[in-house]
């Protein structure tokens, strides 16, 4: 598997409301102010799902839910009948790369994506983290990185080529090594632990969580068998990224994750992709997926892997240990790893939703693993859920995709800081 590659501030005070589809009317950005209100309409808030209330937005915060929520006289009214309101979604394990970071993140936005983390990090996303802290971009989801991942000299990804990237060597000082990760900007941190390659011994791997959490950052890594995910949680980790298709799920296996209070990104998606996936690209089959897939979002979802390269992977044994850790209360979190062979940024998140419920989560469940839990897991008090003073980051959908979890890709509008997005059309 390939590695898992801050901060948006909309200004909101002079921008118009945009058309949707025909659902909203224009108004003008005065007019904004007097809030944004959605009648009648089912709210999945995080957690649970609210039926037939109203949501009042102002100044791009939730200021109400409920029954008796008041709107100002030029407030916008949105109907919400037949549809469901949910926070905005994340995407708990992403690349930006070095070249697309903007465009990677507007394409997450029109699937509904308002946040993005990124797993490795590259010098063009760092910049890009600390340009967007100062304000002023809008139109593409917020993001948090882990910067530059902790590997070993000719440890994955080394072999991928492009630029050199600073590797852990065996004498060096493991605590500089993470304060210099830290002070690139990193807000969480990445180790890439894969026996594929070279990489660290289990006692650099500790070491590393321990300097790590010295600096109250949290710790992710990457594996990709069985044996490297228990060394991981062994080592104090508070996250996997990906989860292992070597090998079915041991007994124990999900209980020993849950003692440790790790969360799990299983990333079911590269999985797929890396395996084969089905004989029809899922996206070619939504209706409400393909006529939004642009130029670039179609070349990466058709690239495929190297032939033998996922030989001794199966999904079915990621399917299962998902199933075992979801029935032993491990928290898991919907992730892609897009833009890896077969993903896209944006869509590719709604299809790990489908596959995380096939794997045994409820549609409820699958919804909370794309906004409260990583939300929670990652620190962020602002977002992920629908309540009273959080961000206005949300997406109305048609249907009901706590019965029906594909329903998130019938999207009615998207708004980021309460300012509505404007989705197109890809023109084909």
């Amino acid at each position: 598997m390939s590695p898992s590659f801050e901060r948006v501030k909309l200004s909101v005070a002079t921008v118009p409301v945009l058309l949707f589809g025909g659902f909203l009317s224009m108004v003008h950005a005065q007019d904004a102010a007097e809030g944004l209100v959605f009648r009648n309409v089912d709210v999945f808030d995080g957690g649970m799902m609210i039926r037939c209330t109203n949501v009042l937005v102002r100044s791009g915060m939730i200021r109400a839910v409920g029954d008796d929520v008041e709107a100002g006289s030029n407030s916008q009214v949105v109907d919400g009948k037949g549809k469901t309101l949910l926070p905005g979604l994340f995407d708990a394990h992403t690349h930006l790369g070095a070249t697309h970071c903007e465009q990677f993140l507007h394409d997450a936005l029109d699937f509904g994506i308002t946040t993005e983390l990124e797993m490795w990090g590259s010098d063009a996303s760092l910049a890009l983290a600390k340009k967007m802290a100062g304000g002023g971009f809008r139109e593409i989801a917020d993001f948090r990185t882990a910067g530059t991942g902790v590997t070993v000299p000719r440890g994955h990804p080394t072999q991928m080529g492009g630029p050199s990237i600073p590797t852990l060597a065996p004498d060096d000082d493991v605590q500089a090594f993470v304060d210099a990760r830290i002070d690139e900007g990193a807000h969480h941190i990445k180790i890439i632990y894969e026996h594929a390659f070279p990489t660290l011994t289990k006692e650099q791997l500790a070491d590393v969580v321990a300097a790590a959490h010295l600096r109250n950052k949290l710790v992710v890594v990457h594996v990709s068998t069985q044996a490297d995910a228990r060394d991981a949680i062994a080592a104090g980790a508070d996250g996997l990224a990906h989860l292992f298709a070597d090998s079915p799920p041991e007994p124990g296996f999900a209980e020993f994750a849950a003692e440790h209070q790790v969360f799990v990104i299983p990333t079911l998606a590269i999985v797929e992709a890396l395996t084969g996936g089905t004989e029809k690209p899922w996206w070619r089959e939504s209706q409400h997926v393909r006529p939004y897939i642009t130029a670039s979002m179609q070349r990466s979802l058709e690239i495929k892997p190297p032939s033998g390269f996922a030989a001794k992977l199966k999904l079915e044994n990621a399917e299962a240990a998902v199933a075992a850790l979801r029935r032993a209360g491990v928290s898991i979190l919907a992730g892609t790893d897009a833009p890896g062979p077969g993903l896209a940024h944006g869509p590719s998140l709604h299809r790990e939703l489908e596959l995380l419920v096939r794997s045994g989560l409820t549609p409820l469940e699958a919804l909370a693993s794309a906004t409260s839990q990583p939300a929670r897991a990652f620190g962020f008090r602002d977002r992920g859920r629908i309540a009273v003073g959080l961000r206005a980051d949300l997406v109305l959908v048609n249907g009901d995709p706590t019965n029906d979890i594909t329903a998130t890709r019938d999207i009615v509008g998207i708004w980021e800081l309460g300012i509505p997005h404007a989705r197109a059309s890809a023109a084909k």
